[in-house]
C-alpha cells in the first residue's frame, strides 16, 4: 500500500491507498475522517497532486473520484425546459448502466420499474405500462442496495423496444443526501462490473 495525504478545509489527513483506477480511490485513513459525502479534497503524495470528491466514507475507510468525473453531473435538472434535453449529436456522455429496481408513483397509483440506467440527463427505467404520462412529475423510489432514494422525476420520451417500454426522465429533484447515494451506488455498481470483466 502507498501512503496519501488529503487535504480539506486546512486539515491533512494520512491514509494509504487500497485500490487506485483512474475512476475510483479508495483510501484507509488513520484517524477517523470529517470528510462530508460529495465535498472536494486534494489528494497529494510525492508524485501527484490532484482534486477528488468524496463519494462515500464509512469509519476510516474513503471512496474518492475525481473532481471531474461524469458522477457529478448527476443531479436535479436546473429548471431546463424539455427542448435543451437535444443536443449536438457530437456532444458525447456518460451513461452508467444499471439494473435495479423501484417504483414510481402519481397520485394513488404505484408501477414497479426497473431502471436500466443514469446519466448526467437523468434516470432510464423499462415498464410494460403505456399509462405513464409525458412530461408529468412522478414521486420515485429507487433501490440501492440496501438502501432507498427518493427523487421527483419528469417523464421526458418513451422508446418502445419488443418486450417493454424504456422511458427517459429527468431528476426534477432530489435531496443532497440521496444524490450522493445515488453517485455512490453508481460508482459501486461500475467498479463491480470492472471487477467482473
Amino acid at each position: 500500500m502507498k501512503d496519501i495525504q488529503l487535504l480539506h478545509k486546512g486539515k491533512v489527513y494520512h491514509g494509504q491507498v487500497g485500490y487506485d483506477q483512474p475512476e475510483l480511490m479508495e483510501v484507509t485513513v488513520m484517524e477517523e475522517p470529517h470528510l462530508p459525502d460529495g465535498d472536494s479534497v486534494l489528494c497529494f503524495d510525492f508524485k501527484r497532486r490532484q482534486t477528488m470528491r468524496v463519494l462515500h466514507n464509512f469509519q476510516s475507510k474513503v471512496i474518492l473520484a475525481p473532481a471531474d468525473s461524469e458522477l457529478f453531473h448527476i443531479k436535479a435538472s436546473s429548471g431546463s425546459k424539455a427542448e435543451e434535453w437535444l443536443v449536438e449529436e457530437s456532444a458525447t456522455f456518460t451513461n452508467f448502466k444499471l439494473n435495479t429496481y423501484g417504483t414510481i408513483t402519481d397520485d394513488f397509483k404505484i408501477s414497479a420499474v426497473r431502471i436500466s440506467d443514469v446519466s448526467r440527463f437523468g434516470i432510464g427505467f423499462e415498464v410494460n405500462d403505456f399509462s405513464i404520462k409525458m412530461h408529468h412529475v412522478y414521486n420515485s423510489m429507487i433501490i440501492c442496495d440496501e438502501e432507498c432514494i427518493y427523487p421527483k422525476l419528469i417523464v421526458r420520451y418513451a422508446h418502445i423496444l419488443e418486450k417493454t417500454i424504456r422511458y427517459g426522465a429527468e431528476i426534477h429533484s432530489i435531496s443532497s443526501g440521496d444524490l450522493n447515494k445515488l453517485r455512490y451506488y453508481v460508482a459501486m455498481q461500475q467498479f463491480k462490473h470492472t471487477m467482473l470483466v
